[in-house]
This record gives C-alpha cells, structure tokens and sequence, in this order.
C-alpha cells in the first residue's frame, strides 16, 4: 500500500527522515512511516535539470501521478556559492519549489555536490589535484556544459585532500542549511546525498586512465596517516624495510614503484609496503571527506534528515580498483552519520541485455548486514523506440522486461532504488523517442503503468519481514587490490574473478548473496550449501581461523578461486593457501598463457583462461594424491580439484570460471538448491522469485517445499511469483 496519505501537505508539515531498522532491515521512515524506497530523480544534464522546465516539470508529475513521491533533484555548489562569498538560494528554491508545484506531497531528497565552485578552483590552483602522469585538462568555457562533464577525464579538479577546501566547503555548507531551513520548501526536504570526486560517486579524479595525487595535500595527509598508524618512527622503518625513512620525511610513491609489482600480480608486504600504505591512504581520505560532511548535515539540520553517498562500488570498476575504487566500504558501512550508499547497477560484462542478469554494484547484503539502505541509480535507458517504428512493440516488451528485471532484483535483496532520467534532458539518445511525444526514459505510457502497478504489488511484501532464500554465498575483499598490482594487466585477474564468475553463477539456477570478507563473522551461515571465496587473495591469521571455525564445517562446499590468503600482510605464502583450501598446492610460474581443459563429462567446451594474451604469475596447482581433478593445464597439472575434508568439502581453482555448466555441477555436488536448469535468470527473496527470460518457451521451477511449477513464458519477459505456491504474482 501506499504510505504517503500519512501525512499532508509539506506546506504545512515538515518532514523528518530517518533509516532504521523494520522488521529485520533497514528501512526508510517518512514521518515515522516505512515507506518503499522507490525514487524518482531528475538528472544533472541541462535540458532536464530544473524542476520548473517543461520537460522535467512533465515527467516529475508523472512520476508523481503513478505514486512515486520521493523525489532527488541536484544542486551543487556552481549554483548557490557566489564569487564574492554569499550563498544565494534563489535556484535552490526554484528547484523545490517546481517539484512541490506538481507533487505536493513529495518528500525530497537534494544531491548535493560539494565540489567548489568552478571559480574557486581557478583562483586558487595550489589547491588542485597533480596527476602523477599527466598534466590537467582545461574545461569547456563555453556553452552549456554539466558541470561534472569532464570528471571521468584529467580534470582540473581541486585536491580532495585539501584541507583549504574542507574548511571553507564545510562553512558554506552549514550557511546553505541554515538558510534552506528557513525556507518553507525547506520543509520539504527528507534527505541529502553529499556528491564529490567523479560524478558525484567519490572516485579520484583521473583514476581510469591516470595516476593521482601528487599534490602537497595529499603528501600533508600520507603522513599524518602514516604518524597515526605507526606511532614511532622504528615502526614505519621496520614496516617499510627502510632505515631512513620518517613520518615527516615518507614521500608519495613515484610512478614508477606503483606501476610495477615484485611477484607477478602481488606487491610484496615489505618491500611495497609504502605504495599499498598510499593507496589506503588515498581510500580513507575519501571516507573521511563523506563522513565529514554527511556528519555535517546531520548536526546543521533542524530535524532528523537522511544521509548518504555514492559508495561501496565494488563490480565496473574498470580494472582501476587501487587508484579511484572504493575499498574503505567497512569505514562507512560503521558510521553512524551514513544512512546510505548508493550506486548505478554494473554496466559490464553482461548486464544490460535480455536474459542477462542485472546485479547491483555493491556487496549488497554487507550493506544490509550493517543496517543500511543500498539505492540503485536505475540508469539503464530501456530500449523504445517511435511508435511508427516496426520494432515498437518489441521495443516496449524488452523494456518492460528489463525494468522488472532491475528492480526485482533489488527488492529482492530488501533494498531501494530510484529511476535516473538522462533521457529528459535528450542524453544517450533521448531524442529519439520524440516523434511520438516522449520527452523521458520511462514516458510511454503502457511502461509507466507497469511501474506503478509494480509497485503496488512490491509493498505488499516489502513489509514483511524478510527470507534468506540463498544457499549460495560469494565472498569478496576489498583489502586484496591493496596488495596487488593497480595496473590493469596486475589487477586483471581479481578484476576477472569479481565480475565475469558471478554471471555464470546467476545463471546457474541457484540463489545467492554476496559479502565483504569483513563480514564474514556476521552473516548467519546455517543456509548456505557452497560459499565461494571469489578475490580473497588476503586474508590475515583471524580471517583464516574463522574460516576454519565457522565456515568449514556442517559438510559445506567451500570453493577457492586463484591464490586465497596468498598474503597475510605481511608476507606471501603457499603455505597459507594450503591452509585455508586443506590441499597441497604448488606455486609455477610461466612465460605464456594458458588454458584449462575441463572434464568432458562436465563441460564439452570453453575452457578456463584468461585470454590469449593474458599471462598471470603466480599461479598455483594442486599437488594432492587425495584430491579429485577435474581440469587440466596443457602441462597436465590440475587446475581443479576437490578434497573431503573432515567437516567440509574443499574446492580449488587455479583460474576463475565463468561456466555456468561448471558452477551448476558444483552447486549439485554441494547439495544447493537449483531452482531452474532452464537459461533463466532467477532472483529469490521477500518470499517472491524474480523469473527472467529472453527466449522464453516452457520454464520449469523446483520449488524449495519439493513443488514444481511449470509456466510458458513469452519471450523477453519478467515474472515475479510466490516461492511457496508457485503461483504468478505479476506478469
């Protein structure tokens, strides 16, 4: 049901925002009311940024009309801090206002951009960013430009360790607080996204193709984080390997130490120990720049607001883990000033086609284990096209498939979402849909209509409380891309493991969840059949002991993928591999790449590898006269095994595996439950199964409670049904 008919008007009432935890989850209150989080945000773009223009005005009060009332709009910095100092609200209160105009109702949310002005950045250049191996582009001066247009390149961009624009962003963000409150909009607002770095989503400047910081700001900030992690100076020199070096004297790395690695795709714990404390350095200023402001909203608004950021991306990070990734995920998920993460679903490999699985970007059920909301940023365009065009149909079909499709799966994991409008400002092809009137990406009027009577259906369950329906876990680490290479050719096998596996896994027919390796003593562990440890190349004395305590027992497949716990921190060891797998391994290394054959009884093609050109060093093979082999390398050593051990049965791969008929002869031999053998993708949770198809045809499902249900699905089409009857709950 809806819950907005609980309060009135925001002219009359302000609205105070929290999350907290419902019936076993995190969820967001309006006015003390559990609501669906089920957003709708205008873009950024010009065209389709102002909430009183015509085309975003037109597509906010559709959103509106179909139930969806919880509204983001951006604002940044650019707009409100003027050249002589003053903060001015004028556009701040144009923009809640023209959403308030059409939804009276609304509860809304502002993506604040904290980045200075783009003026400030000019006149004061000591304060920017320097590149380690690039010089900084200039910006378009003319035109219409987004103000963030050019974050992904080698912008000129401030230091986000400057502490010159910490202190003044800090104070001009307390003004604008004030002021808002003051404002009768303001009552409107719920909550605000703090935004800064690339796009908005706290990536380092640069960080896909080029090296940062080199700035002082950055070296002011290592070693203020090098003094309050090693107390003395002994202690760095003996961490580091270096008889002279201080804490007042340790100097970013160069280049060239943070291009090259000492074993293959490893850095070694000592002899590296200055570019791996760098890279953490340069992730926890990051955190420290979010915590710092959401914690500033929280203590500068006059009501209970929510608070949040783009964060905890940890799939499409394009190889570029060390440099701009997000690996301080644990820092904020333990913030009390951190109401919620948020990112666009994962655009790559295999994400946005039919019969594909859409996946969120995050270790989704880290985020929920620790009391937060996860948003997916619905930025997937839906594939319409005019209505005189002969693919229309189809196009509509597809596009309600893949709707359903993303959203389900975020419902399914009890988390939120919004619907991100490029197309009303004619971004990625927008224009297009014109001839027949549509100025959105979700402006026809059938698909509409399915999002609505979706959500109705949604929030029947998503009241109660939830089911854990996986009996498959993935584990991640964020820790390990620390320790390897932050090149694309040194982090390509981690890189490989954490985004190709998994799509094989989604269409093996099972259920799963995926988390941080940190959590690893919090997840309760009773239903998971297999836990896959997919990047978990570090792992410390305790992490290994837990494994051994909580994971390895109750006859559990546990599935170990390339090098696990390798490193420890502080040095490289087959022998902690051998530990945690309970095999005998042996480390080789090669000139060339290689290809693993798998049994033919199991698989009848692709072998495992990691291209035609890729070499990896190290790798390692099994060596144990009591393990069962079932893939080869051309050398005949084995490649996969599995060994019986006294409480748990051990697998190892020496090379991630994306083979679906690979992971389902796992998944059978683990006793997991296989809901489907059929190329369906399927989501499981709040007592629903999600049931995607591209081909369609005849689907069978084996349901939990011994049932089968069988359905003819069209083809590209979503189904939502009930995992206990089977019955169809939305088609």
């Amino acid at each position: 049901m809806t819950l907005f008919g609980s309060f009135v008007a925001v002219s009359q009432t302000a609205i105070e925002g929290a999350v907290r935890q419902h019936n076993g989850r995190p969820a967001l209150f309006i006015n003390d009311v559990p609501e669906y989080p089920m957003f709708y945000s205008l873009t950024d773009v010009p065209g389709g940024r102002w909430s009183w223009e015509e085309v975003p005005r037109y597509n906010l009060k559709s959103f509106c009309d179909i139930g969806i009332k919880l509204i983001q709009v951006d604002i940044a910095f650019d707009h409100i801090w003027k050249e002589d100092g003053t903060i001015v609200m004028d556009t701040v209160e144009k923009q809640m206002r023209g959403v308030l105009d059409v939804c009276p109702q609304a509860a809304i949310f502002i993506r604040f951009h904290v980045n200075p002005p783009k003026w400030w950045q000019k006149k004061f250049p000591e304060e920017n960013t320097i590149y380690a191996d690039t010089k900084p582009m200039a910006d378009i001066g003319w035109g219409i430009q987004r103000i963030i247009e050019d974050d992904e390149e080698n912008p000129t961009r401030h230091s986000l360790a400057s502490k010159k624009w910490l202190d003044v962003s800090t104070q001009k963000l307390i003004e604008f607080l004030q002021k808002l409150s003051q404002l009768p909009e303001g009552k409107a607002l719920a909550g605000i996204q703090v935004a800064g770095g690339v796009y908005g989503e706290w990536h380092y400047w640069g960080f896909i193709e080029n090296e940062p910081d080199m700035s002082i700001h950055m070296q002011q900030y290592f070693r203020r984080w090098l003094s309050q992690k090693y107390k003395t100076n002994k202690s760095l020199q003996k961490a580091w390997g270096n008889a002279v070096v201080t804490r007042e004297t340790a100097e970013i790395p160069t280049l060239e130490q943070r291009k090259q690695t000492r074993e293959g795709v490893f850095r070694d714990p000592v002899l590296e120990r200055n570019v791996i404390d760098y890279y953490e350095a340069q992730h926890d200023v990051i955190v420290d720049d979010i915590i710092h402001f959401c914690k500033v909203v929280k203590e500068n608004w006059p009501r209970p607001i929510v608070t949040g950021a783009f964060y905890g991306y940890f799939y499409a990070v394009f190889g570029r883990e060390a440099a701009g990734g997000h690996l301080q995920l644990q820092r904020l998920l333990n913030s009390p000033f951190i109401d919620y993460l948020s990112g666009p679903g994962t655009y790559y490999p295999s994400a946005v086609e039919m019969g594909e699985p859409y996946r969120s970007r995050s270790l989704i059920n880290s985020v929920t284990l620790h009391g937060k909301l996860w948003l997916d940023e619905m930025d997937q365009q839906p594939p319409l096209v005019p209505l005189k065009d002969p693919g229309y149909r189809q196009g509509l079909e597809k596009s309600i498939a893949q709707v359903r499709r993303n959203v389900l799966f975020t419902f399914s994991k009890g988390q939120g979402l919004w619907f991100y409008d490029f197309g009303s400002a004619g971004f990625n092809g927008g224009p297009r849909l014109k001839d027949h009137g549509t100025w959105g990406w979700w402006d026809e009027p059938t698909l509409r209509r399915d999002i609505q009577a979706l959500k109705v259906e949604l929030e029947k369950h998503f009241i109660k409380p939830p089911t854990q329906n996986a009996d498959v876990l993935l584990v991640h680490d964020t820790k390990s891309f620390y320790y390897t290479g932050s090149s694309r050719e040194h982090s390509g096998i981690a890189h490989r493991a954490n985004n190709w596996l998994p799509v094989g896994i989604f269409k093996s027919g099972v259920a799963h969840d995926v988390i941080d390796l940190a959590d690893l003593d919090k997840v309760n562990l009773d239903s998971y059949k297999a836990v896959v440890f997919v990047n978990t190349f570090v792992m410390n004395s305790d992490q290994r002991r837990k494994v051994s305590t909580l994971v390895a027992k109750n006859n559990r497949h546990l599935i170990w993928v390339y090098a696990p716990a390798y490193c420890d921190e502080k040095k490289l060891s087959t022998a902690f591999i051998q530990e945690v797998t309970g095999m005998k391994l042996a480390k080789v290394t090669t000139n060339d790449p290689i290809s693993i054959r798998i049994d033919s009884a199991i698989v009848k093609t692709s072998p495992i590898s990691m291209g035609k050109t890729t070499v990896t060093n190290p790798l390692f093979v099994v060596k144990d006269e009591d393990a069962i082999p079932y893939a080869w390398l051309n050398d005949a050593s084995v490649g996969l095994a599995s060994k019986k051990l006294a409480q748990s049965t051990s697998w190892f791969m020496t090379l991630p595996s994306d083979n679906t008929d690979l992971w389902r002869y796992i998944f059978k031999k683990a006793g997991a439950h296989l809901f489907t053998e059929n190329q369906a993708i399927i989501y499981s949770g709040q007592g629903t199964l999600t049931v995607h198809t591209k081909d369609g045809g005849p689907i069978v499902l084996r349901l939990r409670n011994g049932k089968s249900a069988n359905y003819e699905m069209p083809p590209n089409s979503t189904w939502l049904i009930d995992n206990e009857t089977g019955s169809v709950l939305f088609k």
